[in-house]
């Protein structure tokens, strides 16, 4: 015995370190790849159960049916709110979610799968709440338009109406060349 755990054995040049450790169920430290998954698999019990648990997303439907949506969170809200009554007045029916937590109740996949088009309106230059609803929902990202806000300013309702609106007049064009 060398004393060096096998998960830290050199490999030719270099070498690879793995997690591999855990507990199994009687919280008694282990190497076995059974009692990893177990845990694993235990942990995404807990995370399904926590998305029944969590507060739920806020819903606003438009004043008319609608292909298009959006989903905004934290400080967005109030600019949003504004933005939903302006683009509304110009004849742009958007059905709204809050988002309130993670991980995401199932009315989020659903609100997502009812539109064609949704929009993910964030202050993040990376785009992070866009990425966690295609990674955690197997969202095609071509359905999540991004409307990202990160000069370092608050979003106001006039930035995400004009980039909504933008958006929406350049698919009408792509469509017009298209025909």
């Amino acid at each position: 015995m060398t004393g060096v755990q096998t998960c830290a054995l050199p490999i030719s040049k270099g070498s690879f370190f793995t997690r591999g450790t855990t507990r199994d169920p009687y919280a008694r430290y282990s190497e076995r790849g059974p009692d990893y998954i177990y845990n694993m698999e235990r942990l995404l019990r807990k995370f399904r159960t926590a998305a029944d648990l969590v507060p739920q997303p806020v819903l606003r439907a438009a004043a008319r049916p609608t292909a298009l949506g959006v989903i905004y969170f934290g400080s967005t809200s109030p600019a949003m709110q504004e933005a939903l009554d302006v683009l509304e007045a110009e004849g742009v029916h958007l059905d709204a979610m809050r988002l309130r937590a993670f991980p995401f109740p199932e009315v989020v996949d659903q609100f997502i799968a009812a539109h064609e088009q949704v929009f993910v309106v964030e202050q993040n230059r990376d785009a992070q709440m866009h990425a966690l609803l295609v990674n955690e929902l197997q969202v095609d990202p071509a359905r999540l338009i991004k409307v990202l806000h990160y000069d370092g300013t608050p979003i106001t309702a006039r930035f995400i109406a004009q980039a909504i609106q933008k958006h929406l007049q350049g698919a009408q064009a792509s469509l017009k060349e298209a025909a």
